[in-house]
């Protein structure tokens, strides 16, 4: 099944360059900011020189003195010394030889799952206090471990050891790992076995195989069991990973964690631009206890929700604070919550801290599929119509994309003989390319929308079109077949949706793609769905989760007959 979107990107990596070097110039804008970006350009360019295997390239070393110089610009409070050293080894990179192109990818931790920098430098900090190394070699993993491990190795630095640190790619099947060295790098991890080995990385992930394949090398190399050390993002003890290594290496090895708990809430710090007050959790599904229906609670796959909080304060009103994701990502959603909430079409916006926008909590109703009327229509085709009318920007539809998730995911789902019956797919290419694919809502459920004192309001509507799942940008028609679908909208609703978007958009032309959405958007959510429910098993989202299929498995049985009859 096709469920994410690949978030990468081709970029020059002389202006990724010069770009970080000009916006370390600039004042007011965080350190914290340029870790991250300089972690991004190190990755990209550290993959493109070791396509195979992981080699120690000259301009690898000179890219991990940029990263370490602003790993420590950040914990020593915007060290104007360390600042100035990056921003000329920045200018030393854009005068030398640069690949044409690089390919890079935003950090997911960072993005969308309240990952901190902070944690892995207060796990760093225990970690020194418990073994009191004298020399280390610090281990990234590609990509968001590039900048991680630098936090990692800049505090055991800053505390007098002697520290080594270079990044690697595992590389091979996602549940069977294996780490590939040149010689220099074999080399290095070799002299540095006679210290300690430390590994950072986010994760585990499903199977573990990542980290257990540079313990293994480590252990090769000639690295005690107990001098080696795993800094994941959360800790485990190996028994549900996937991988037969690494559930036999995880538990013998230690491991170094600092949880969100630790940094973010135990220290008052997310409520603190907000005057304090008392922190209710909604995050992986509470929030549904909020509902006024709980028996009848939508699903959802708690492992994809973004922390979420209600805020409640003695004299002001309660806010909503939910993770928008770190730098340039939570600046670029706050613009765009801004945009909605002006046009009274969402929540108001109170800004924007450590990654969380700050929403006023408005008091009303999530929506189910039976709350349609007439209403509800006017407002999703009045919210659509604006979605399509005030971007500027938009890209070209992903036409072979979309065909090919939508045939894999009906292949798994429903069978070959049901992939095989969307050849009228392949007509509409020439309309579909026709028309704009933008920054959509991509999340069009019942839930998400609010029934108020004032009127209608859409909640999550920042970023679905960004983040790494379906849909990336796309045409408005994915939203509108997106709500048909979750609605259970007959031909009279979808009709009446369709009449209250055209005549605020004057986007007359969507019917012609609008087939070709409504399946390509079944076959995203029976995708998602199934493999919800796989990972979920037993329990009742597992079992809302597999309805859900179901439910989505037959309305493509029904798209496609229809189209079929055509």
């Amino acid at each position: 099944m096709i469920v994410y979107s690949d978030r990468s990107r081709t970029e020059d990596p002389r202006a990724l360059v010069a770009s970080l070097r000009q916006a370390i110039a600039a004042p007011h804008v965080e350190p914290s900011a340029h870790l991250v970006a300089a972690g991004v350009l190190e990755a990209g360019l550290v993959d493109m020189l070791s396509p195979e295997k992981d080699e120690e390239h000259p301009l690898a070393r000179t890219c991990r003195s940029v990263v370490m110089d602003l790993a420590h610009a950040v914990r020593s409070d915007a060290d104007s010394d360390r600042l100035a050293s990056a921003a000329a080894t920045l200018t030393a990179i854009e005068a030398g030889p640069l690949p044409t192109l690089v390919k890079v990818s935003e950090p997911e931790g960072f993005s969308f799952y309240a990952l901190y920098p902070e944690m892995y430098a207060e796990a760093a900090r225990r970690f020194l206090k418990a073994a009191s190394p004298r020399y280390a070699t610090v281990i990234g993993l590609r990509s968001i471990g590039t900048t991680l491990s630098a936090v990692v190795a800049a505090e055991l630095e800053a505390a007098g050891v002697a520290v080594r640190t270079f990044t690697v790619r595992p590389r091979g099947h996602p549940f069977d790992r294996e780490l590939r060295l040149g010689p220099r790098l074999k080399a290095a991890l070799e002299a540095g076995a006679s210290g300690h080995v430390l590994i950072v990385d986010e994760g585990p992930g499903i199977s573990g195989s990542s980290f257990a394949c540079v313990a293994e090398a480590a252990l090769r190399a000639g690295c005690p069991e107990h001098r080696i050390a795993l800094f994941p993002s959360w800790d485990s003890d190996g028994a549900g990973l996937r991988s037969e290594r690494a559930r036999d290496l995880w538990p013998r090895l230690a491991r170094w964690t600092a949880g969100f708990e630790d940094v973010l809430l135990d220290s008052g710090r997310l409520v603190r631009p907000w005057g304090g007050g008392t922190l209710r959790d909604l995050s992986g599904g509470l929030w549904r206890a909020l509902l006024a229906s709980p028996d009848d609670e939508p699903a959802v796959q708690p492992q994809h929700e973004r922390r979420k909080y209600l805020l409640t304060r003695d004299g002001n009103a309660p806010l909503f604070l939910k993770f928008a994701g770190l730098v340039e990502r939570g600046r670029r959603a706050l613009d765009r919550a801004e945009w909605q909430a002006e046009a009274g079409l969402a929540p108001a916006v109170r800004g924007l801290a450590d990654g969380f926008l700050a929403y006023d909590a408005v008091q009303g109703t999530p929506l189910r599929p039976e709350d349609l009327d007439g209403a509800l229509l006017a407002a999703m085709g009045g919210y659509l119509a604006f979605l399509r009318s005030g971007q500027a920007r938009a890209d070209v539809p992903r036409f072979e994309d979309i065909l090919h998730m939508t045939r894999t995911n009906l292949a798994e789902g429903l069978g070959l003989e049901a992939a095989g019956r969307t050849g009228w797919m392949d007509r509409q290419r020439a309309a579909v390319l026709a028309r704009p694919a933008l920054a959509c809502d991509g999340r069009m459920l019942p839930q998400e929308w609010l029934r108020t004192a004032t009127g209608i309001l859409k909640t999550d509507g920042i970023d679905h079109h960004d983040d790494h799942f379906w849909p990336g940008m796309q045409d408005i028609a994915w939203d509108l077949a997106g709500a048909a679908v979750e609605f259970g909208m007959g031909d009279a609703a979808l009709d009446r949706l369709l009449e209250d978007y055209t005549e605020r958009s004057g986007d007359r032309d969507v019917v012609t793609v609008l087939p070709f959405y409504t399946v390509a958007y079944l076959a995203y959510r029976l995708g998602y769905a199934s493999l919800a429910a796989e990972t979920l098993g037993g329990s009742m989202d597992g079992l809302r989760m597999a309805k859900d299929r179901d439910r989505y498995a037959a309305r493509l049985r029904q798209e496609l007959e229809r189209e079929g009859r055509a």
